[in-house]
């Protein structure tokens, strides 16, 4: 485990003159906010401020890939390990290379552990998956858990840790989609928990246990290939125990997207990929019905990495896109910010 003793080293008229000045004095609030890291809204009754804990990290930019809580530490899984208790300085460990790709796999937090579902080869047109399953506990080297496992051979899954088992939806086997459920209570061992369920074959879009319960939102195809189901995207799904599904009721009338994760009793989206274009709002639920959209003072982006720790919520990475001479060029990010309830 993390030993304890590791340390960082923190380094006109009257009317039209009030205008201006009410102007002047808006932007010059909302510039030092942003120079200081500090953003709070100030013409609304938000419950919740971001700071800018740092504006780059000491991991690479990059997108797609998770950090993890243990205890006081919190462990990026980018390009290598990386250790933070403040989420400002990152140190990175001597793990190696599991051979995972974050971008069509997943790691996982489960008994202790990061758990690395197998490895892969190729890309998403043509691909090998390997079964193979390693741990570690102490984020410099890989135990093996199996050699070879049932694992399903497929990439664009989604996974979450539901009653002390981890469960794997959907996904993409380089031929056809999947609308079925696994789980494992040891990582190498998979039970097919449902063959089949209501929503259709897709590659999950977001998945989060909330209340206790499994929630499915939108999914779909790769990008250019054809979809059965063209309001998979839309789609909300419920279910108690993964095998009994049904469809759920919302205000949230386009296209599910951003980093889920449970914090202050709420279910919140970080790092909206709203349709085609990139947006930094984050949409926020208390019930999984109604939804709302608040502002966020980093820029633009989506597959963001979120996280809880010490009474806040963190999100970093991300990637976004511009047009340029009719070229599209991405934007990878390494900054890190913080949200917390506002003091009463």
């Amino acid at each position: 485990m993390i030993s304890k003793t590791l340390r960082f080293r923190l380094p006109q008229s009257s009317r039209q003159k009030e205008k201006i000045v009410t102007f002047i004095a808006t932007a010059f609030l909302a510039i030092t906010a942003f120079c200081f890291g500090i953003f709070t809204p100030l013409n609304d009754g938000d419950k919740y401020q971001w700071y800018n804990v740092t504006r780059k990290a000491n991991y690479p930019q990059g997108y797609n890939y998770p950090v993890f809580v243990f205890g006081d530490w919190m462990v990026a899984i980018n390009n290598g390990a990386w250790l933070s208790n403040d989420g400002s300085r990152w140190v990175k460990t001597n793990l190696p290379d599991s051979g995972l790709n974050s971008a069509y796999q997943k790691f996982v937090q489960f008994k202790g552990a990061i758990y690395a579902l197998g490895s892969m080869s190729g890309n998403y047109q043509r691909f090998s998956v390997s079964t193979k399953i390693l741990k570690t506990t102490d984020f410099n080297t890989w135990e093996t858990v199996a050699e070879a496992s049932n694992l399903p051979q497929r990439i664009f899954y989604s996974v979450v840790v539901f009653d002390n088992k981890i469960w794997m939806f959907g996904g993409f086997n380089g031929k056809n989609y999947n609308n079925d459920v696994w789980a494992s209570a040891d990582g190498s061992h998979w039970e097919q928990v449902a063959k089949t369920t209501p929503w259709s074959p897709r590659t999950p879009g977001v998945t989060v246990v909330f209340n206790n319960k499994l929630w499915l939102m939108g999914g779909g195809v790769i990008d250019g290939q054809a979809n059965q189901n063209p309001g998979s995207y839309k789609e909300l799904w419920i279910s108690a125990d993964g095998r009994n599904w049904k469809r759920g009721i919302s205000n949230f009338d386009r296209k599910w997207g951003g980093t889920p994760i449970v914090y202050d009793g709420r279910l919140w989206l970080v790092g909206m990929n709203r349709g085609s274009g990139f947006a930094s709002a984050i949409w926020m639920t208390e019930d999984g019905e109604t939804w709302h959209e608040h502002v966020a003072p980093w820029s633009p982006r989506g597959a963001v990495a979120a996280w809880t720790h010490n009474g806040k919520l963190f999100m970093t990475g991300g990637k976004s896109s511009f047009t340029e001479n009719g070229e599209i060029k991405f934007v990878y990010s390494n900054d890190v910010w913080s949200m917390e309830r506002k003091s009463e």
